[in-house]
């Protein structure tokens, strides 16, 4: 079973490019100067000797100057091409090996890339999912930018939180969720191993270049958005700048709220007798493609005008309440029999559940409601990569459950969220099955649960939702947000939630230093019918190096939407774009943000 990073890094990642991205020039004035290949060599073999780092655990495994490298072709339709890399040192180290509770061994092990010609900046990789996997310290820009960080001349690290999904995994405890059993492991994937690994780098860079960088960058998606996240937050000191893609900064919540929708759904499949091959009520057969559809096509004749045209896109979500879209819905209801032209109450009753948010018995909300958007009838395989389907049901036509919250975010949550953690088997329907039973109430108090082994829980170690930025403001730092309207994982009302309680903080005044940018239609980390390439990144660099804070941010649509090469302006909340009145409705130049 592959482990959850794999889906949880997102096609933010790995998107078609945006053209004229502008980034700093390769060497911009007073970066360090290109070092001659016999010293870079011989400054690359010396790293692996390299004694005096911040963490005197600290090993060096492996250290080698690679020479330029050609463009790779793309490996798959959703990822990108390998851009041509230059010529670099290659690394890979060790922090805190060590055994752990469980009997396996654990370690923080990063990957770093160090390029000959050095443009005197860091880049922090962010992770996925559950991480435990090292990372190709490439660079992924996140903002559907040509390349990565790397070939633009970018230090490059990248790490996997402090387990390994190969070497901490056992089939009937959790899989690759196995490290959720060791407290120590648990708190390197929550914060500790970003700061030891980002101090590593820093001193590493400083050795091989002979100077720190002048600005250091992270950059990630999902859970690499959390990890951004918490470092401005924890380690405010760390980063100039951060882009957070999709953020899950509320992880342990948001997987609780994982259950609750997969709940409802099943409650759809147990009325019509719909069992997988596992014996699990099959919640990838509740909604076909086409009923999906209707639902999405209720969305617009609800909404798609609330912000001046008829395009596709609902660009006013916040005013798309529930109360607009039920009428739609109710008209769409059954008369009798299901047919491919109707919903039946079971499955409108399961969406009003699911788009309320997680609650307890008691009517606690645990998660946020998720807004109403076209992005929910994006086509799996079709090109919408991470599609709201993909995450919530899972393909139609699978003979089991698939879908990510039951094959993956299951595991996770009993066993890394959990405390004490509950293992369950990552095989057959078990993790299915956890997800169906598992109570709101209980759910909830595990997560802020402690004991005399696990002395931090979920909610503590896993923290990036704090409203106190002060020293990473005071230090002029920048964080950048962009969310998809229809990201299935996490929702961006929380995320809006989180901003306006940081607005509040201070005084009102909270996009001088973090703004948020909304993409209607865009499913988690990317896809959907959205425009969803944008040169996020580049405007990060501009407001930390040029003070050019953004206002909006140009996107651009792929070729899987129905109108590929379409401009909007993503816009910084809380504005949003509102069609002009005039002009074409597929350039961004007739939207204003207001």
């Amino acid at each position: 079973m592959p482990s959850l990073s794999s889906y949880f890094l997102g096609a933010c990642a790995a998107a078609v490019v945006v053209a004229n991205a502008t980034v700093p020039a390769a060497r911009p004035q007073g970066a360090a100067p290109v070092l001659p290949a016999s010293r870079a060599g011989e400054q690359c073999a010396a790293l692996r000797r390299a004694e005096g780092l911040p963490n005197p655990t600290t090993t060096i495994d492996s250290a080698v100057l690679q020479a330029p490298s050609p463009p790779q072709p793309a490996p798959n339709a959703f990822a990108p091409p390998t851009p041509a890399l230059p010529e670099h040192c290659e690394l890979v180290g060790t922090i805190d090996e060590r055994t752990g509770v469980n009997g396996q061994r654990y370690a923080i092990r990063f990957h770093l890339r160090l390029p000959t010609e050095w443009n005197g900046r860091f880049f922090f990789q962010g992770g996925g999912g559950s991480n435990g996997t090292l990372g190709n310290a490439l660079g992924a820009l996140q903002g559907q930018q040509p390349g990565v960080a790397l070939a633009l001349g970018y230090a490059v690290v990248s790490q996997d939180a402090g387990h390994d999904n190969m070497r901490n995994n056992d089939p009937e405890r959790g899989g690759t969720e196995t490290f959720g059993l060791d407290p120590q492991a648990r708190i390197d994937f929550g914060y500790r191993s970003y700061d030891e690994v980002a101090r590593a780098a820093k001193a590493l860079i400083a050795r091989f270049y002979g100077r720190a960088p002048e600005r250091s960058y992270y950059v990630g998606c999902s859970e690499g958005g959390r990890e951004g996240m918490m470092m401005a937050q924890r380690f405010p000191d760390a980063f100039d700048g951060v882009l957070a893609c999709s953020p899950g900064f509320r992880l342990p919540r948001a997987a609780v709220a994982e259950a609750w929708d997969s709940q409802a759904f099943a409650r759809v499949a147990r009325a019509r007798n719909l069992v997988d091959a596992d014996g699990q009520p099959a919640i990838n057969k509740t909604f076909t493609d086409e009923d999906l559809a209707l639902v999405a096509g209720a969305v617009l004749g609800a909404c798609d005008t609330l912000d001046g045209a008829a395009d596709g896109l609902v660009q006013n979500f916040t005013a798309c309440t529930t109360a607009i879209v039920e009428p739609r819905l109710a008209a769409l209801t059954c008369a009798a029999e299901k047919t491919p032209a109707c919903l039946d109450r079971a499955q409108i009753a399961a969406l009003e559940t699911v788009f309320a948010g997680a609650r307890t018995s008691t009517g606690v909300q645990v998660y946020p409601r998720w807004p109403w958007d076209a992005g929910i009838g994006g086509r799996l395989g079709a090109g919408y990569n991470q599609g709201w389907r993909s995450w919530k049901l899972g393909a139609y036509a699978a003979p089991r459950n698939t879908a990510i919250n039951l094959t993956l975010g299951a595991l996770a949550l009993p066993l890394v969220f959990f405390t004490p953690p509950r293992p369950v088997p990552a095989t057959g329907g078990a993790a299915a099955a956890h997800s169906f039973s598992v109570s709101m109430d209980e759910a909830l108090r595990l997560l802020g649960n402690t004991t005399a082994m696990y002395r931090e829980s979920a909610l503590e170690f896993m923290r990036a939702d704090s409203t106190d930025l002060a020293a990473f403001k005071r230090r002029g730092g920048k964080l950048i947000i962009v969310h998809g309207v229809s990201d299935p994982v996490f929702s961006i009302f929380d995320t809006i939630d989180w901003w306006k309680a940081v607005d509040q903080v201070n005084g009102g005044r909270a996009a001088d230093f973090v703004r948020l940018f909304a993409v209607p239609g865009m499913n988690h980390c990317g896809g959907g019918p959205a425009t969803d390439q944008f040169d996020a990144f580049g405007a990060l660099v501009r407001w930390v190096e040029r003070g050019e804070a953004p206002d909006r941010i140009v996107a651009t649509a792929r070729m899987p939407t129905p109108w590929p090469g379409r401009t909007r302006p993503l816009c910084s909340y809380p504005a949003q774009a509102r069609y002009t009145g005039t002009g074409s409705l597929e350039d961004e130049k007739n939207f204003v943000c207001q």
